[in-house]
């Protein structure tokens, strides 16, 4: 219970971009997360990793396409679930795009609706989305589903 109070408390728990070395445990927290890994090996994904004395909390990725990015593959750990880890996550995502000067923020989801709306995201169309490299994009083309869930949030 300690552990998770300084968590919440920010002491400890920092974020950082991932390195090649962390490959392995990216691919692990997507296959537990059931989310896709066929790009992982085409480093077109810039990941990022959210950690606690060393160990991976939880990851996070953007797909940049100009003034727009695709914000796919937020996973937390089944043993950092439930605690604002993932919410404290999204929001240093939501700082990295801004400091990138991104306009605007897009992802697909099937399963985390309601999170995205609370950080300020709404559902559009898909075909609303007009970037031509982000609807050519794998996440766009085939590997998400029809069904998934466009949002987007645009930043100041």
């Amino acid at each position: 219970m300690e552990r998770l109070k300084r968590m919440k408390e920010n002491e400890i728990f920092k974020f950082r971009k991932a390195v090649i070395e962390d490959k392995t445990t990216i691919r692990a927290l997507l296959q537990t997360a059931k989310l896709l890994t066929e790009n992982l090996d085409k480093d077109v994904t810039t990941f990022y990793i959210a950690e606690e004395n060393g160990q991976t909390a939880g990851i996070a990725g953007y797909e940049f396409y100009g003034d727009d990015a695709l914000l796919r593959s937020v996973a937390v750990q089944p043993d950092f679930q439930h605690h604002g880890i993932g919410s404290q996550f999204v929001d240093f995502m939501l700082d990295e795009a801004r400091k990138r000067k991104i306009l605007s923020v897009v992802l697909l989801t099937e399963t985390a609706k309601d999170f995205f709306l609370k950080k300020g995201f709404v559902v559009v169309d898909r075909s609303s989305i007009e970037n031509g490299a982000m609807i050519k994009s794998s996440e766009f083309a085939y590997a998400c589903p029809k069904s998934a869930v466009c949002m987007r949030l645009w930043l100041k």
